[in-house]
């Protein structure tokens, strides 16, 4: 009995020993000269994709986690700024050479693991070293630097920013937090990206065109992609305190423990106060985070859950005024927001070529609005569950296949029944995607389809409402979306990319509660775009030229007056508009110390005519008219240096001219003309001693008078400075 016990143990210890060294897989990425790159993404990877991840300490090193059940194991180094690399597990010391790009592990274009460089579809990425050097408090202001991407916010800090891709409305971009959807269901999938706090992200991507094919509603423009910090980066704690102009002040603390025994925590509370530049404009923002991580054997399960309250007043409009409609400042409405999201996720490689991941999400907000008439609400919520499988058939064939439930529900104020009581609108969204992917040599492809059921239970009428509405029966609705992207690389420094696909955007609560057609349609978007990347000056130049077409087909549109002939019903799928330009983009690294990255975007936009007609279009607007808020002309520029202890960021943006609407009743009052503007910031950090840093940001730095909403003016030159401390800075 004693002699199986001691085999038994010994053989027990013997298993220990062997995780515990198959777990360790050391090293330090370098730049060409040797000395360690901080703030790398490194990742185990293999046929099926990413196994873990991890950033690179201050020194340039990881130690991944990863147990010896996995076969055919490479280590995949990517940073900004330089070229990604991937190699044999086992090397200790993996050497990246300069490049003129930021590229990520994994990117959201596709349900499969692959790099951007290798996918068709052009994608965007935020790293961590971004969010933390450019020292914004609220993510929105690290974005707007993207190619392609416009923002127009009405106002200062809180007030809400809206995003325009390539064109495309405010509402039709989906919106993912940890790979959860956060979209509103009663605005139609609008998101306000004004009150994100910087601190708890990790990393930011964005995949511009139609991507429906793979995460279905509201993915008509693009997908932004928010990912929180994570343990498996390894043990950090950063605190930040500043204050500034408008008596702007700020604090956070965010950290993450290192994996032990498999267990990991990650987490981040922050605040941002600023009483903004007139009365009534003040804000409030408060976010908390924390993530849970648990790794053991050839399995992972994160959860996460977040929340973030916010206040913000609302004072109007106080600028351009075309016809003497303003009143003056409104000085007591109010928008507040109690945001919460929860998500979970497991996978299980279940074999060399198979990997199972289930991965579930709520989304919950709870608005409450105050204004001279008296207070409102609307809460939407929405939930999600999705069980996906990828197998590798080949070493250059894989498929993704999977099966997604998804329901929205609101409750608002003004969506009653006849007798004057709210009630609960919802429906599901079930669908099944299928993903496959080709490799060979130098092509990379991705081809993906979609099938989404819409299912809308009876809707109860409202006889008093504005337009009345009828009971509306049981439906369920069908759509398919497909999707095809490629990328070529034709000669080692130039990359050929293509893609074409569909989007679809579900009608809102709003629309389906303000309306007497018990038969909306989704709206759909079809799309292409080609372009060429070409590397330059021994790939320290990189430029890529990008031209894309949107068609927009099936918008929901009111249809009084004139145009009441086109349908029996008071809103109908009949509005049409197209998008196409040319967005181009430039990085260049000549050497580590200096980077420059440039983005101008052209863009040809018009509204067309209604379905059934003739040169009709919708109420107020003519044929022809370019799109709402969507310059023609748009360009970004970031410029870093690094020398010792100082980092200096330069950041510039400029737009041409816009179309906008009367700001006090919007198109009922005309259309105006709103004047392009130029606006950059200077962004310097200062490392005191270890990783205690000194900072100061000015916004607006040359005090320019603008408005990227007409009629809202854009705040003139303001700073703040801070304090920062980081554990590992890196990270």
């Amino acid at each position: 009995m004693n002699t199986h016990r001691i085999i038994f143990c010994t053989l027990a210890l013997s298993a220990y020993v062997f995780e515990a060294k198959a777990a360790a897989l050391k090293g330090v990425v370098v730049d060409p000269s040797g000395h360690g790159i901080p703030g790398a993404q490194i990742a185990a990877v293999n046929a099926l994709g990413v196994i873990t991840q991890q950033v690179t300490d201050d020194r340039g090193a990881f130690n991944l986690y990863i147990s010896p059940l996995y076969e055919s194991v490479q280590v995949r180094a990517a940073a900004q700024g330089f070229q990604t690399t991937t190699v044999p597990a086992g090397i200790t010391m993996i050497r990246l050479q300069l490049a003129p790009q930021a590229e990520s592990i994994r990117v959201t274009a596709s349900a499969i693991d692959a790099i951007p460089s290798q996918q068709g579809t052009q994608v965007s990425v935020i790293t961590s070293a971004d969010l933390r050097e450019r020292n914004e408090g609220l993510a929105v202001d690290v974005l707007r630097t993207l190619p392609g991407m416009v923002f127009a916010q009405d106002g200062a800090r809180g007030a809400v920013a809206d995003l325009f891709v390539r064109g495309g409305n405010s509402n039709a971009n989906l919106v993912l937090f940890n790979g959860v959807p956060i979209n509103s269901f009663y605005y139609g999938g609008l998101f306000d990206f004004a009150h994100l706090p910087s601190d708890a992200i990790e990393e930011v991507q964005v995949a511009r065109g139609p991507q429906s094919a793979i995460y279905g509603s509201y993915a008509q423009g693009g997908v932004v992609s928010f990912e929180t910090r994570s343990p498996a980066n390894g043990p950090a704690f950063d605190f930040i305190a500043e204050g500034g102009t408008h008596r702007e002040n700020r604090f956070a603390l965010s950290g993450e423990s290192m994996l032990s025994r498999g267990w990991g925590l990650a987490g981040s509370l922050s605040s941002l106060i600023a009483n903004g530049p007139v009365p009534n404009s003040d804000y409030r923002d408060d976010g908390i985070l924390l993530a849970l991580d648990h790794r053991w054997r050839t399995q992972s399960l994160s959860v996460f859950g977040n929340f973030n309250s916010n206040d913000v007043g609302e004072p109007g409009p106080d600028g351009s005024n075309p016809v003497g409609l303003y009143s003056g400042i409104d000085r007591i409405s109010r928008s507040k927001n109690n945001t919460s999201t929860y998500g979970a996720h497991y996978s299980d490689q279940m074999s060399d070529n198979f990997r199972l991941d289930l991965m579930a999400g709520m989304f919950w907000n709870n608005n409450l609005y105050i204004s001279p008439y008296g207070p409102s609400f609307n809460k939407d919520l929405s939930g999600n569950g999705e069980a996906r499988g990828t197998y590798a058939i080949s070493k250059n064939m894989t498929v993704a296949a999977g099966y997604v439930f998804h329901r929205e529900e609101m409750r608002n104020t003004y969506v009653n029944t006849t007798d004057g009581s709210s009630f609960l609108l919802r429906r599901d969204d079930i669908s099944e995607y299928l993903e496959y992917r080709l490799s060979v040599g130098k092509l990379f492809v991705n081809m993906g389809v979609r099938n989404e059921r819409y299912k809308m239970p009876v809707v109860p009428g409202n006889a008093f409402g504005f337009p009345p509405r009828p009971d509306f029966p049981a439906r369920t609705d069908t759509e398919v979306s497909p999707k095809f992207a490629a990328a070529y690389a034709l000669m080692p420094a130039t990359r050929l990319h293509a893609s074409y696909g569909t989007g679809i955007r579900p009608p809102g609560g709003a629309d389906l509660a303000f309306t007497n057609n018990p038969a909306l349609l989704p709206e759909r978007t079809q799309s292409y775009d080609a372009g060429v990347e070409q590397h330059l000056f021994g790939n320290k130049l990189s430029i890529d030229a990008t031209w894309f077409h949107n068609r927009y087909k099936d918008l929901i549109v009111s249809l009084g007056g004139t145009l009441s002939k086109l349908s029996l019903y008071s809103t109908g799928n009949l509005a049409n508009s197209r998008a196409e330009g040319i967005e181009t983009s430039a990085q260049l690294r000549p050497a580590r110390w200096l980077s420059l990255n440039a983005s101008y975007t052209w863009l040809q936009s018009e509204v067309l005519s209604l379905n059934g007609s003739t040169g009709l279009v919708q109420s107020y607007y003519y044929l022809g008219q370019p799109l709402l808020r969507r310059p023609k002309q748009s360009g970004t520029l970031v410029a870093t240096f690094r020398r010792g202890r100082a980092d200096l960021n330069f950041v510039g943006y400029w737009r041409g001219h816009t179309l906008d609407v009367e700001p006090n009743y919007g198109a009922f009052a005309g259309l105006y003309k709103n004047a392009g503007y130029q606006s950059a910031a200077i962004n310097l950090n200062l490392r005191l001693r270890g990783n205690l840093t000194v900072y100061a940001n000015l916004r607006n730095a040359f005090n320019q008078r603008y408005e990227e909403i007409y009629g809202y003016p854009a705040p003139l030159l303001n700073v703040v400075a801070g304090l920062k401390w980081s554990l590992a800075r890196a990270r």
